[in-house]
């Protein structure tokens, strides 16, 4: 695999749908990925019983809300560097890219912290002792990945602002494959059960993050690098403040509510846990290629704004959000049409296919809506407008999803949890709309 030199790179992209296809498509098959791991966790844990399921669900959540914060400031790598793309400045892609290799080494101390954050996290959510006691196993073995995945995320951003999505995609699908095999193995196997399944995860996600450091010096080292660790100037940091921070930020709040979200859940029991998390998995099917498309749309409105073009950067930003809702549309549909045979894919317990049918329906209702927010708040987080971002996600996620499960999950049940995670999705889409018609986006600088 070649990369041109700096000189044969557009800097301006076109503004076209298949432009824009063509650079996502390699990412929703990266997600699709990841759904996949997610679906085999799922599928082995549903043979060991319900609370297994659910209290897996929980500790993955509870993982990312730890890393997040780290992990989603790293991910604007791919918003830099593709500013630098787009203006000609191949000086600028390599000290980026370094400048955000570097901070990835933050990976190292929040692994020492991890044992004790996720117990201080499932004291605070205090799900159901059994769901507690599964989960804490699970978690604590999962967070030996964390540095590797820092670094790794790093590297990965920049091939995207690069414009190279199709190493990740190979990578995340080399994940399903160990991934599937040790689970297997460790699971069933050499019976080690839920720490099997845990253990089968760090090696594999390991692996897919070494690998990502290594191809992204072999590949884009000769037109870019050399990539070193680099301690950045109090003006970079100023500018990751400003912009790599509330991404981050950002990230945090809307998983670490969703985490919150689903203890509140917990508390009705490991059924409607389940339930909910098997819905859940099935609904990743749109909102991950959706999160693609997102960062397609990103890179590209970056570079294009780089190129000194937001006429184009607008025309990819509104295409992003109409091919997402178009896709989420039809999951939206599915969830209607056959909800049955789509939950029996993990469990035929008659309360689990009962309570998932009921999850799937509100969930169709949201579908469209959830892609279109998803997709602008990607585009904004292109243009750098990542603070707006930030305050839509504590107003909805927080005000109205959390608080509307809190009071409305004991009265109405898992129906009235997800109900008010569709109030927040209604308000995320409206707001991201005005702001990117607004055109405000146009006026920040990284």
């Amino acid at each position: 695999m070649s990369v041109p030199a700096p000189s044969a790179l557009p800097t301006a992209p076109q503004g076209s749908t298949r432009e824009l296809l063509r650079l996502a498509g390699p990412l929703m098959l990266s997600n699709l990925a990841y759904t996949a791991v997610g679906f085999t966790d799922t599928l082995l844990m549903g043979r060991l019983g319900v609370v297994e399921v659910g209290a897996v669900g929980f500790a993955s959540l509870c993982l990312l809300t730890l890393v997040l914060l780290l992990r989603g400031s790293l991910n604007t790598a791919a918003t830099f560097v593709a500013r630098a793309l787009g203006a000609g400045d191949p000086a600028g892609v390599r000290r980026w890219a370094s400048v955000f290799l570097s901070c990835g080494l933050l990976g190292v101390p929040l692994a020492l912290l991890a044992p004790w954050l996720l117990d201080t996290l499932f004291a605070l959510l205090r799900p159901d002792a059994e769901i507690a006691a599964v989960a804490r196993t699970y978690a604590h073995i999962r967070a030996w990945e964390i540095p590797l995945v820092m670094l790794g995320s790093a590297a990965l951003s920049v091939m995207v602002g690069l414009g190279n999505t199709r190493t990740p995609m190979l990578l995340a699908w080399l994940v399903v494959a160990v991934n599937a095999a040790l689970a297997v193995l460790f699971v069933f196997g050499f019976g080690w059960g839920v720490a099997g399944a845990a253990w089968a995860a760090v090696l594999a996600v390991g692996l897919q993050n070494a690998l990502a450091l290594v191809l992204l010096r072999r590949l884009h080292g000769p037109a870019y690098g050399p990539f070193r660790l680099v301690r950045p100037t109090r003006d970079e940091w100023r500018r990751l403040g400003r912009v790599s921070l509330p991404a981050g930020l950002t990230e945090l709040a809307e998983v670490s509510a969703f985490t919150v979200f689903q203890g509140v859940i917990s508390r009705l029991g490991p059924t409607e846990l389940a339930a909910s998390q098997i819905a859940n998995q099935l609904a990743s099917l749109g909102f991950l290629p959706a999160f693609a498309l997102a960062s397609a749309t990103g890179s590209l409105l970056s570079r294009a704004m780089g190129a000194g073009r937001p006429d184009i950067a607008t025309r990819i930003g509104w295409r992003g959000a109409g091919v997402a809702a178009a896709l989420m549309g039809v999951l939206g549909a599915l969830f209607l049409l056959i909800p049955g045979p789509l939950i029996g894919l993990f469990n035929r317990s008659p309360e689990v296919l009962a309570l998932g049918t009921t999850v799937l329906a509100i969930m169709a209702a949201y579908q469209v809506l959830d892609g279109v927010a998803i997709v602008l708040g990607g585009a904004l987080g292109g243009a750098g407008d990542t603070r707006f971002r930030l305050l839509v996600t504590l107003a909805g996620a927080w005000l109205v999803m959390v608080l509307g499960a809190w009071w409305l999950a004991p009265r109405y049940g898992v129906a009235g949890a997800w109900g008010s995670a569709l109030l927040f999705l209604v308000f995320a889409a409206g707001a991201y709309g005005w702001r990117f018609a607004s055109g405000r986006w146009r006026r920040v600088t990284l």
